[in-house]
Parts: structure tokens; C-alpha cells; sequence
């Protein structure tokens, strides 16, 4: 009778919770959440830190033999992990502000574009796609500052190259 009673407790928990253990029909849980950094932080320690080295790996002077194909990877890996982090907004000054706008939106998103790029070219040792990656991630950075960052303010937090 007990384990009659726990599987009903179990069953009606599971429907509760609306099919969230996985599967085909999970639906994502969105919590509040507000990072103890600013974007400038995610994007000076993370962003910018990950696009040079993609950018100088897919540099068509250098010999392809010379490039680290599993730090291409990584760094790509950093990129798509910080599209989260720069849609959510941080604790920076215009964080809320910047995240509201559709153009900041699809900003992150090309970034994302060139990070999968990146990821897939590293994978697959493509240059050229390595060099296209880069490109994009030109055009969404390059776009992206001139609108929300054109004098390129770090709040003091800055990254040597």
C-alpha cells in the first residue's frame, strides 16, 4: 500500500512539473537571474579574449600547420557560452538598457552565427570557414560598438592583447 501511495505522489509530481525531465515535450524553465558582472566584464575576459585568438588563427598569413585546431574549439566554445550571459544582461551601468534592444539581440546572435562557424571549421580544420567565422565576428563586434560602445568604455576593467 505504501509504494502504492508513492508511485500516485510520484506520478502526480511528475505531471506537475509538466514533463520537465527531458524528452521531446521538456519545456526550458526561465529563473531570474542577474550576474555579479557587468557584459564589459563578459565581454573584455571572455568575448574579446576568445574572438583574437579565432581571429588570429584564421589569419591567412599564418601557416596552417601552426594552428591549434582543439584552442580554436575551446575558444569558439567561449563564445557560444556568452550568449547568455551578453542577453541577459549584468550588473554594468547600461547592461539592462543594451539587453532590451532588438538590435543588441541580433548583434549577439551573429556573434553566436560566428561562433558555431568557428566551431564547426575547428572541428572539421576548414581555414576558410575558420576565416569566415572570423569575418562575421568582424561585423558583430565592429556594428554592435558602434552603436551601444563607440568610445569603447571598459568601466576599468581592461585586457591586454
Amino acid at each position: 500500500m505504501r509504494v502504492l501511495a508513492a508511485v500516485v505522489v510520484l506520478a502526480v509530481m511528475l505531471t506537475a512539473c509538466g514533463n520537465s525531465i527531458g524528452g521531446a515535450g521538456s519545456h526550458r524553465v526561465n529563473i531570474p537571474f542577474t550576474p555579479e558582472i557587468s557584459i564589459n566584464e563578459i565581454m573584455v575576459a571572455q568575448i574579446d579574449h576568445a574572438a583574437h585568438f579565432i581571429w588570429d588563427a584564421g589569419n591567412p598569413d599564418i601557416d596552417e600547420s601552426k594552428i591549434d585546431w582543439e584552442e580554436v574549439s575551446h575558444h569558439a566554445i567561449q563564445l557560444l557560452s556568452s550568449r547568455s550571459a551578453m542577453s541577459m544582461g549584468g550588473s554594468g551601468r547600461n547592461d539592462a538598457m543594451w539587453v532590451a534592444q532588438p538590435s543588441w539581440r541580433e548583434y549577439v546572435n551573429l556573434m553566436n552565427e560566428a561562433g558555431l562557424l568557428a566551431l564547426k571549421s575547428a572541428r572539421s580544420q576548414d581555414v576558410q570557414g575558420l576565416a569566415r567565422a572570423g569575418d562575421i565576428l568582424v561585423d558583430s563586434c565592429e556594428s554592435c560598438h558602434r552603436q551601444y560602445k563607440p568610445s569603447l568604455p571598459t568601466e576599468g576593467f581592461l585586457h591586454p592583447h
